[in-house]
C-alpha cells in the first residue's frame, strides 16, 4: 500500500487544507455538503506513484455528530478507498476520504460510503468512483472515453483508444456547433472536470466575435502541479479566477490558452492564427447521465493541446448554455440559379455562353470545360471564410487533353478589375495532385514562409501537404482571407498559408480550364 503511505505522510497538511476549504472554498481539496452531493457521487483520480487528492464530505450539524465508527465503505472495490479521518468543525462534521488502490490497478474502481451519526441514524449513502492511471503524461494518460466513464456520463466520444485524430469530421455524439448562448437566468458555469496535459498554468474563458476578430474574456486559470499533479487529474485546481461568467445576451465561443497557442471552439480562428496546430481542437458533446438521459443545457467541451487527437488535455463541463446552430455562412451559389454571378469566356466575352459550357444539374454547376473562362460573383467580400465543394468529371479538352484535370477557386478579385484571362487575384489551385497550391495572378503578391513573390503575371507557391480525395469523390476546399492573411484548406486540413497579400478583398471565381468539373455549395461567412 505504498500510495496510501504516501498519502498518510501529508495527512496533517491535508487536514489544514480541509479547514481552509470549508472556510474559503479554495482548491485543491474537494469538499461537498451532503445536500449537494451530485448524482455521480464523489469522484477521485490517481496516477501511479502519486498521492490521491482527498475529498471532504461536510455533514451539517442538524444531521447530528459523526465519528469514524459511523463511516463505512462497502462494495467490490471497498479496499481501494480509505476513511482518513472525521473532523468536527463549526459547521458540523467533515468526513475525509482518499482513493488508495493497489499499484497495479489501471482503470475505474467503484464503492459506496455509508455515513451514520453517533445515534446510529443513517444520514446518506454516497457512490465513490476512482480513476487510476499508469502514471503521468504521454502513454500513461487515460483515454477520453475512460475519463467520461469515470465522470459518470454515458457519452459516445467516438473512439476508445488514447490517441485518435484531429480531423473536423464529427465523432460519436459530437455536435456540429462551436458557439453558444446563455440558456437561462443566472451565470454560465465552466467547470474544469479533467486535465491530462503537460504542466503549465492554463488561462481559459469565453470569447465574442467582433470586427477585429475574437475578443477573449478570461474566466479562470488552471493551476500548475503542486502537492498534487494538477495537470494529470480529474477536477484540476484553479490557480486564480472562477468557474462562472455572465455573457449576457451575447453569442460566444470558448477558448483555452497554452504556452504556444490559443485553442478556439471555432475552427476558423485556429486555421487562421495557428494553422500548424490542431485546427479542430475542441469536440463538444451533449451530456447524458449514466442511464443515457440528456442533461438539459449541459455540454462537455474537450480540448486537444497537441496533434495526437486524444482530446483529454482539458475537459470542461459547461452548464446553462444552448448551442447556436444557425448557419453563419451565406450560400452564394445554391445550385438552382446563377443569380449574382456572370460568366466570361475567352474569345467569347462576358455573359455569353453559346456552347452551354456552364450548366445547372442536380444542385451543382456542371462545367463542361471546353471553353476557357469562369463564373465570377458580382459581389465582393472582405475578411471572409469561404467553402466550395468540387468533383472531377471525365472529359478533357485541347490543349490540355493529355494534362492533369484543372480548375480553380480564385478570390480577392478587385471590384474594378475587368474580365480577362486571368484577372488580378489569388487562386486556390484545383488541379489533380495540386489542390491547395497558391497561384498569384495579375501581379499580386503574398509572403509564404518568409518569402514574397516577385510581381508577375502568374507564380506558384506549392502546398505544404496533400489531402485530396480519390477521383470521383467530392472534395471541400476552404479559403480564409483576413487582413492580408490567406489560408487554404483541403478536406479539413490546412495545406497552405501566407501573409501580407497585396489584395485583401474582392470577388470570387469558379474556373473553367479545359477540364470537366462540378462545383456546388459555395458559401461565405463574413468575419
Amino acid at each position: 500500500m505504498k500510495q496510501l503511505n504516501s498519502f498518510i505522510k501529508i495527512k496533517v497538511f491535508a487536514v489544514t487544507l480541509i479547514v481552509t476549504v470549508c472556510i474559503s472554498g479554495l482548491q485543491p481539496l474537494k469538499a461537498q455538503l451532503i445536500s449537494t452531493i451530485s448524482k455521480q457521487g464523489v469522484i477521485f483520480s490517481i496516477a501511479k506513484g502519486q498521492p490521491s487528492k482527498p475529498h471532504a464530505i461536510i455533514v451539517p450539524k442538524k444531521n447530528g455528530t459523526v465519528n469514524t465508527a459511523g463511516v463505512k465503505i462497502n462494495g467490490a472495490d471497498k479496499d481501494y478507498f480509505k476513511v482518513v479521518s472525521v473532523l468536527k468543525t463549526s459547521k458540523g462534521s467533515s468526513v475525509i476520504l482518499a482513493f488508495a488502490p493497489p499499484a497495479d490497478l489501471i482503470g475505474i474502481a467503484h464503492a459506496t460510503v455509508k455515513i451514520s451519526n453517533t445515534a446510529g441514524k443513517s444520514i446518506a449513502t454516497i457512490a465513490l468512483t476512482g480513476l487510476a492511471t499508469k502514471g503521468l503524461e504521454g502513454e500513461n494518460e487515460p483515454p477520453l472515453s475512460r475519463v467520461v466513464e469515470a465522470l459518470g456520463y454515458n457519452i459516445n466520444v467516438g473512439w476508445l483508444t488514447l490517441a485518435n485524430n484531429t480531423k473536423p469530421d464529427l465523432l460519436g455524439d459530437e455536435i456540429d456547433a462551436s458557439l453558444f448562448k446563455k440558456a437561462g437566468k443566472g451565470m454560465v458555469e465552466i467547470l474544469p472536470v479533467a486535465r491530462y496535459s503537460p504542466d503549465f498554468e492554463l488561462p481559459f474563458g469565453y470569447y465574442t466575435n467582433n470586427s477585429t476578430g475574437p475578443e477573449k474574456h478570461q474566466v479562470g486559470v488552471l493551476a500548475k502541479k503542486g502537492i498534487y499533479p494538477e495537470h494529470q487529474t480529474l477536477f484540476p485546481a484553479l490557480a486564480s479566477g472562477s468557474s462562472f461568467f455572465n455573457p449576457g445576451t451575447s453569442t460566444f465561443g470558448l477558448y483555452a490558452t497554452g504556452p504556444t497557442h490559443t485553442a478556439f471552439s471555432e475552427n476558423v480562428w485556429n486555421m487562421l492564427y495557428y494553422p500548424g496546430n490542431a485546427v479542430h481542437p475542441t469536440r463538444i458533446y451533449p451530456v447524458k447521465d449514466k442511464n443515457g438521459v440528456l442533461i438539459k443545457n449541459t455540454y462537455l467541451v474537450c480540448y486537444e493541446e497537441a496533434k495526437n487527437g486524444d482530446y483529454n488535455d482539458y475537459v470542461f463541463l459547461v452548464k446553462n448554455v444552448a448551442p447556436v446552430m444557425d448557419n453563419l455562412f451565406t450560400t452564394i451559389f445554391d445550385g438552382k440559379s446563377l443569380d449574382g454571378w456572370h460568366s466570361y469566356l475567352k474569345g467569347i466575352g462576358s455573359n455569353k455562353d453559346p456552347n452551354n459550357n456552364f450548366r445547372l444539374e442536380d444542385g451543382a454547376l456542371h462545367v463542361i470545360g471546353k471553353d476557357l473562362g469562369y463564373e465570377i460573383s458580382d459581389k465582393g467580400f472582405f475578411n471572409f471564410y469561404a467553402k466550395v465543394e468540387f468533383k472531377w468529371g471525365v472529359s478533357k479538352w485541347p490543349p490540355r487533353e493529355n494534362a492533369k484535370r484543372d480548375g480553380g477557386f480564385l478570390y480577392n478579385i478587385p471590384m474594378n478589375e475587368p474580365d480577362s484571362i486571368w484577372p488580378k487575384s489569388i487562386e486556390c489551385q484545383i488541379q489533380e495532385g495540386d489542390v491547395g497550391d497558391f497561384w498569384m495572378l495579375g501581379f499580386s503578391t503574398i509572403t509564404v514562409d518568409g518569402k514574397t513573390n516577385k510581381p508577375t503575371n502568374h507564380i506558384q507557391f506549392v502546398k505544404k501537404r496533400d489531402n485530396e480525395k480519390p477521383y470521383g469523390e467530392w472534395n471541400t476546399v476552404e479559403v480564409i482571407s483576413y487582413n492580408g492573411r490567406c489560408v487554404q484548406i483541403v478536406n479539413g486540413m490546412v495545406v497552405n498559408y501566407g501573409d501580407n497579400a497585396s489584395i485583401k478583398g474582392g470577388r470570387v471565381i469558379l474556373q473553367s480550364e479545359y477540364s470537366e468539373i462540378y462545383y456546388r455549395n459555395v458559401r461565405i461567412r463574413q468575419l
